[in-house]
């Protein structure tokens, strides 16, 4: 498995751990809702920008 999809099972992990928190302390739906989509995108954006390839640097070919 790659680490990016290791990474987004982490993500997942702590959203399903957000709405159980939600559910137990009665927090309003919506805001568990709004909560999860934006761990989503942060972990999508965080995800991709810590395991993207780098390019290897261009130097002059003989």
């Amino acid at each position: 498995m790659s680490s990016f999809g290791i990474y987004m099972i982490g993500i997942i992990v702590l959203i399903v751990a957000l709405f159980i928190a939600g559910n137990t302390f009665g927090w309003p739906q919506s805001y568990v809702l709004i909560g999860s989509v934006v761990l989503l995108g942060l972990g999508i954006i965080l995800g991709v920008n810590s395991t993207k390839r780098r390019d290897p640097p261009s130097g002059p070919t003989p």
